[in-house]
């Protein structure tokens, strides 16, 4: 049974409400936690897994946050006009709203595109991210469509002329694209020289290890990668999902912050 104070929480970013929730335990003893859902996703997580992450964090004293990115779950906006650069920009807006309620670093988690934004927000507030935890963080989005034309392996073909992509029943603009042809993911990643955790599944066929590996050479000494035999990229292995819960909490516990 999860047992957890929640509350419903909100703020505006470019005239657009970003909904959110927030679990507070009832002694905050460490830096508060935010999650970042992936691509398509929300701030659920695939098969719950931010709730069981969240409920995990909240036991053991954490203060966790977690919104739904524009164009997605309950916030405000469509998905249609989905940017890389300004959902990078609604994660700094998210971080300034953890600091307004709660003046401490905040510890940033993020899953698939989310991971890869996170990454992007760690190396720019590198002064108040406390720490870095990537889910199969996904540079690869970047990469498939500039250089093959796909997206998660379909062809992006005849999307500039009806402008958009069919991305599992929605509308994807086709500025997404534009933007990922220049997007550079790892760049100025460096800057960022706090603890680094990265995970990435074996048998994840949207996001190959090798820029799982990329990652950690961005970080050198500060990143540590973890790897499951096999883990898809959601995680849907329950013995594989309860391992990358289990080392989550507990990398954030050892950094005793």
């Amino acid at each position: 049974m999860i047992i957890m104070f929640t509350d419903c929480i909100a703020f505006t970013h470019l005239k657009q409400q970003i909904n959110g929730s927030r679990f507070t335990p009832k002694t905050r003893l460490r830096h508060p936690v935010l999650l970042v859902h992936g691509f398509g996703s929300n701030r659920i997580g695939v098969g719950r897994s931010f709730i069981n992450l969240a409920q995990h964090l909240y036991d053991n004293g954490f203060e966790v946050y977690s919104f739904d990115r524009l164009g997605h779950g309950e916030s405000e906006g469509c998905f249609e006009q989905i940017s890389v650069y300004d959902e990078i920009e609604q994660l700094h807006a998210m971080v300034d709203y953890v600091l307004s309620k709660y003046n401490r670093k905040v510890h940033v988690l993020g899953h698939s595109l989310g991971g890869m934004e996170a990454a992007k927000l760690a190396a720019q507030r590198p002064d108040v991210i406390a720490s870095l935890t990537l889910w199969a963080p996904a540079a690869v989005f970047a990469h498939e469509i500039a250089e093959q034309g796909v997206i998660q392996g379909k062809s992006i073909e005849g999307a500039a002329e009806k402008g958009y992509f069919d991305f599992k029943g929605q509308k994807l603009g086709y500025k997404f694209i534009e933007e990922a042809k220049g997007f550079k993911p790892y760049e100025g990643l460096d800057n960022y020289d706090q603890p680094v955790f990265i995970h990435q599944g074996e048998k994840d066929d949207v996001v190959p290890m090798e820029y799982a590996k990329k990652y950690v050479a961005c970080w050198k000494g500060n990143s540590k990668l973890y790897t499951y035999k096999n883990a898809d990229h959601g995680w849907n292995v329950l013995e594989e999902r309860e391992s990358l819960i289990h080392r989550t909490v507990t990398d954030l516990l050892d950094l005793q912050y």
